[in-house]
């Protein structure tokens, strides 16, 4: 019988989506908070939100009415006696779903990731309504 490795899942939010998140309105901002900290305690938070396909394709969406708030899973195992499953979900961006608009949260997205902006720094381990 084998154990399941110990978890831990970080949440981390770019400066970028923190960004996005302070010009979406109260209660917008307060759900899409609230469905991200849910995957604290899912079994696998690649499994809980739809994935996302083309340029997005590692890259997942938390959807709160017509708002999406996109992050990806890195996981990494730790080897030392217990195997601990390190388990970093990376936002990049939040905002509205506007089909054909340059500011479609899809398209803010891609660009982001396309401009190498979707990586982790100090800052990130703010929580997002605190603010850079």
């Amino acid at each position: 019988m084998t154990d399941r490795p110990r978890r831990r899942v970080r949440i981390l939010w770019t400066s970028t989506a923190k960004e996005c998140l302070k010009n979406l309105p109260k209660k917008v901002r307060a759900g899409l908070l609230t469905k991200a900290d849910e995957l604290y305690e899912c079994e696998d938070p690649r499994k809980v939100h739809k994935p996302l396909t083309g340029p997005l394709a590692e890259y997942y969406r938390i959807t709160y009415s017509r708002y999406r708030a996109i992050y990806r899973v890195e996981e990494e195992t730790i080897a030392s006696g217990d195997v601990l499953l390190n388990i970093t979900v990376l936002f990049v961006a939040a905002g509205i779903r506007r089909e054909q608009s340059k500011e479609d949260v899809y398209r803010v997205a891609q660009k982001i990731v396309e401009l190498g902006l979707a990586k982790i720094d100090d800052e990130q381990n703010q929580d997002p309504e605190e603010g850079s």
